[in-house]
């Protein structure tokens, strides 16, 4: 993303996915060693994806003002067998970033690159020379995790999805033998129905990276632009990671819950493509509490950078604004708390958030009237009914008392 020149309507659905926009600076290639991660990464993750092709994100200040220490950065380009960011500067943040304790994936691809053929899958002659391109880039970026992002005209290339798969396992071998476990994501479209089959499809890469040898550790779905106004995106969204599920389970033959243990779920934040398809703050509330309950992997949205109401009220995606009113950060601080630490995915302590500021009381024994339509995160205190409520998790338009849970009754005031 943004994505505002190749909308497509569900029966269509090819090439639902990410798109990177700017001027490519080629980077030299290094001699690749293994990389070891400044921080284990917790195996239940938020990780936004950031725009590399833009300039308005930096990784450590994201941090510090939300708590998030874990990035998705997108996309290198393969042209002439060779990986390149649109930008260059972004070894220094990520540098940086890890002397805070944080981490990056790098990812390869995204719309614009499958659609010009310029990925290193179609750029690279053999598995070999690409898994040297993808050594050099952990090498260069200190990472252990890297995302695919794999839709557009590269989906029904079988030959490309082939050698991506057969230099991936050759890096994945590569690492192991120097003591580095990688994680490696594939993300790839779907619907609210399940992972997309056009022209091979998501399920279609799946299937065509087995046949080759190649299982990703998480399959992140892209759960935007389905092409039809009014989609309601949050319910879509854990639609599609229910129907998704199931399609692992049968392709992998595992069992239900390994299968949500190997998703991510990524939608687009604010206007999607399709004037009418918006995915809210209430959306954001919905998809985190359900991703959490299903112990999926991961979590993010395109992107940080449009985290930030610079362009309220517009009907198509814009780069670096998520089109809708919102308070700078708001979708960051409702994924946040996704984050947890332990368990696989390289343990690891929980992300530490800020402590949240309690709403001021006002005179008396009952706290500030809840309000709709505005967020609140937890610990804030609220009266609603007679009784005063105090928030037990970030959420949005969430009424005390109702089905969600979102708040403790403190009794009557």
């Amino acid at each position: 993303m943004p994505r505002n020149s190749r909308v497509f309507p569900v029966a269509v659905t090819m090439a639902l996915g990410i798109a990177s926009g700017a001027a490519v600076i080629g980077l030299g290639v290094t001699n690749a060693t293994t990389a070891h991660a400044a921080t284990a990464w917790p195996a239940h993750v938020f990780a936004p994806y950031v725009d590399t092709g833009e300039s308005n994100t930096t990784l450590t200040t994201v941090a510090a003002d939300y708590g998030t220490k874990y990035f998705t950065l997108a996309f290198v380009n393969g042209s002439g067998c060779q990986w390149s960011l649109p930008q260059s500067g972004w070894q220094a943040q990520v540098s940086a970033l890890q002397a805070e304790g944080g981490d990056v994936s790098i990812s390869f691809g995204g719309y614009t690159v499958d659609t010009d053929g310029t990925d290193l899958g179609a750029q690279c002659s053999s598995a070999g020379a690409m898994a040297t391109q993808v050594e050099s880039v952990i090498a260069s970026f200190n990472v252990t995790h890297l995302d695919f992002d794999i839709e557009s005209n590269e989906q029904s290339n079988t030959a490309d999805i082939t050698l991506t798969a057969q230099a991936l396992e050759q890096v994945r071998s590569w690492a192991s033998s120097n003591g580095t476990d990688l994680t490696i994501s594939y993300t790839i479209p779907t619907l609210p129905t399940g992972l997309t089959t056009y022209s091979g499809g998501g399920l279609g890469v799946l299937q065509t990276s087995l046949a080759a040898g190649f299982t990703p550790n998480i399959v992140n779905i892209m759960t935007m632009d389905y092409g039809t106004s009014g989609t309601e995106m949050g319910s879509a969204a854990n639609q599609a990671l229910d129907s998704v599920a199931g399609q692992l389970e049968s392709l992998y033959s595992i069992s239900s819950g390994a299968a949500y243990g190997m998703l991510g779920n990524t939608p687009m934040i604010g206007q999607n493509d399709t004037s009418g398809e918006i995915f809210t703050l209430a959306d954001a509330s919905t998809v985190e509490s359900y991703a959490a309950q299903q112990g999926i992997a991961m979590l993010s949205f395109w992107a940080e950078g449009r985290d930030n109401d610079g362009c309220p009220g517009t009907t198509t995606a814009e780069s670096t604004c998520s089109g809708i009113s919102q308070s700078n950060g708001a979708f960051t601080q409702a994924f946040q708390a996704f984050t947890s630490g332990g368990g696989g995915g390289g343990g690891g302590t929980p992300t530490p958030t800020p402590t949240p500021t309690p709403t001021p009381t006002t005179g008396g024994s009952c706290s500030t009237a809840w309000v709709n339509n505005i967020s609140y995160s937890s610990g804030n205190e609220v009266s609603y009914g007679g009784d005063n409520w105090t928030a037990n998790q970030w959420n949005y338009d969430e009424v005390p008392g109702g089905a969600s849970g979102a708040w403790n009754n403190d009794g009557a005031c």
